[in-house]
């Protein structure tokens, strides 16, 4: 798969997951400088990324991928690890207090992958197929409702809310309470880093289904560029779907103006990385977006709002 043709599945789920969530907002339904709020921020269940945060890493086995050996799961913890503390460090020189805890699911004898084939072959066939998103989301709460069997029965209070929870929500509970914090990232892990495989954040910006990123590659940066989008953060970088000249304007506009920021190069070395300005308000690093910036991110008519 060449790098067009992977931009383009890439922006195909950005479309599917972002553009689609915002055309109720389309901006005929706004005057000149009404106040504007973007779906994916401060909100659902990765809000701001600050203070204790939680990346859960769960490693998934499947038959139309690579099975994860020992040192594969390890080596790739390692770079889960190190994109942890490269956004630790950006928080540093922002003045943002950041502590993000890696977690993962194991047992008794260590770290264990679980078993749990996609629909399709590969990931980004199975999620730009018939039904894509709602087949993804059945395999990531199957791997959830395993995840959830080391803590034992849940022995929390029950309500009457008829509503049962997704299995998604119910391990985001109890690493709430283990962790004792809000905020809970979990990112399944799939062993596909050999192929040209994509990865993808699914939910951002949802009001009622929990957020989860699906990551094929172990390069710390592109780990750190799906973590961010957990919590807000949308891609920068020039696709084909990028097919009018206003938007191909803005996002070469965003490359040059940020020719280091991590939503728009993810396969770089994450050494030569930074979080630009318009990801630092996405996810709640700073309380407003200058005039500029907001024009790449919303155009013209739109005011974003100051949180």
């Amino acid at each position: 798969m060449n790098k067009k043709l992977r931009y383009f599945l890439s922006y195909s789920i950005y479309l599917l997951l972002v553009t689609i969530l915002f055309s109720c907002h389309s901006h005929r339904f706004f005057k000149k400088n009404q106040e504007f709020h973007i779906a994916s921020v401060n909100n659902n269940v990765c809000k701001k990324l600050q203070r204790k945060t939680v990346l859960y890493a769960v490693f998934v086995d499947s038959k139309y991928t690579g099975y994860w050996t020992e040192f594969d799961m390890s080596s790739t913890l390692d770079s889960v690890k190190k994109a942890s503390k490269w956004i630790e460090s950006q928080a540093r020189d922002n003045g943002i207090g950041l502590d993000i805890v890696v977690d993962y699911h194991e047992n008794d004898k260590g770290i264990i992958p679980i078993e749990k084939s996609l629909a399709k072959k590969r990931f980004g066939a199975t999620l730009l197929g018939p039904s894509g998103i709602k087949n993804v989301d059945r395999w990531a709460d199957k791997i959830a409702y395993y995840a959830l069997q080391k803590y034992g029965p849940d022995t929390s209070k029950k309500t009457l809310n008829k509503i049962r929870p997704k299995d998604r929500e119910r391990l985001i509970a109890r690493l709430r309470d283990k962790h004792e914090t809000e905020n809970v990232g979990i990112i399944y892990f799939i062993n596909s880093y050999y192929t040209d495989e994509v990865s993808a954040a699914l939910h951002i910006g949802s009001d009622f289904d929990p957020e989860y990123a699906v990551v094929s590659y172990k390069n710390p940066s592109v780990i750190a560029h799906e973590y961010l989008h957990l919590f807000g953060a949308v891609d920068l970088y020039m696709s084909p779907f990028d097919n009018k000249k206003k938007q191909q304007k803005k996002k070469a506009f965003a490359m040059e103006k940020f020719p280091n920021e991590i939503m728009a190069f993810t396969h770089r070395r994450i050494e030569t990385l930074e979080i630009g300005n318009i990801s630092k308000y996405l996810i709640g690093w700073n309380d407003s977006l200058s005039r500029a910036d907001q024009n790449i991110l919303v155009g013209k008519k739109l005011k974003l709002v100051k949180y």
